[in-house]
């Protein structure tokens, strides 16, 4: 049974509900989960929540989830709570320092394609003979090479290589860059906002965070 039977009972909702919410709020004030967060996403987190307190009740999670998409109130609140695990700040800490060692690796291939200066050990033996090969073919080839692209990139390596590192802040307004924008840009001098003044491009409204959604 996942949504109850005519003959039965309706499922215990308000009950499961506010499980559910208790459950995230203690998350809130625990650390066990983080190390997973910052690895895997709160996703898996937040999954297992419901399989715990679902199950027992003979419901499925998914069943959870489509009361949230019908009900904008419960799910405001579980969305609350998500979002505040993700700002933990030793969650954001962890992530951050996961993404800048991922940026300093992509930044090194990355460089090697634009200046066919070979990457550090490190980068290299994480490759496999196929990619090795094919990063190779295409450094020798010049096919890469971009003028404009290979002084930023040179110019996020510097950063990375400081103590502290100044890698992730924004050169203009002093903020952290939100952690997508480095996923797509790892070379990227500011934020999205600073940026597009950089460019002269009409200003935007600021930089949503973006929000925590998963159903």
């Amino acid at each position: 049974m996942t949504n109850g039977s005519p003959e039965g009972p309706p499922p215990p909702w308000p009950d499961i509900h506010r499980t559910v919410l208790s459950t995230l709020d203690a998350l809130a004030s625990s650390t066990g989960w983080i190390p997973t967060a910052a690895t895997v996403g709160i996703e898996p987190i937040f999954e297992r929540v419901l399989q715990q307190i679902c199950e027992p009740q003979g419901l499925t999670p998914s069943a959870y989830i489509d009361l949230l998409t019908r009900d904008a109130t419960l799910r405001g609140e579980v969305q609350k709570r998500l979002a505040k695990l993700m700002e933990n700040p030793a969650l954001v800490n962890m992530r951050r320092e996961a993404q800048r060692r991922e940026a300093e690796h992509q930044l090194h291939v990355l460089h090697y394609l634009l200046s066919g200066q070979k990457p550090p050990d490190w980068v290299w033996t994480s490759l496999d003979e196929e990619q090795q090969e094919q990063l190779r073919d295409a450094a020798e080839s010049g096919e890469e090479k971009d003028p404009v692209l290979l002084p930023r990139v040179q110019g996020a390596l510097r950063k990375l290589a400081m103590t502290p590192t100044p890698y992730g802040q924004c050169e203009d307004c002093g903020t952290a860059i939100l952690l997508e924008r480095l996923q797509l840009v790892p070379w990227a001098e500011c934020c999205a906002a600073c940026q597009r003044k950089r460019e002269g491009v009409p200003d935007e409204p600021p930089e949503p965070q973006v929000p925590v959604l998963y159903f």
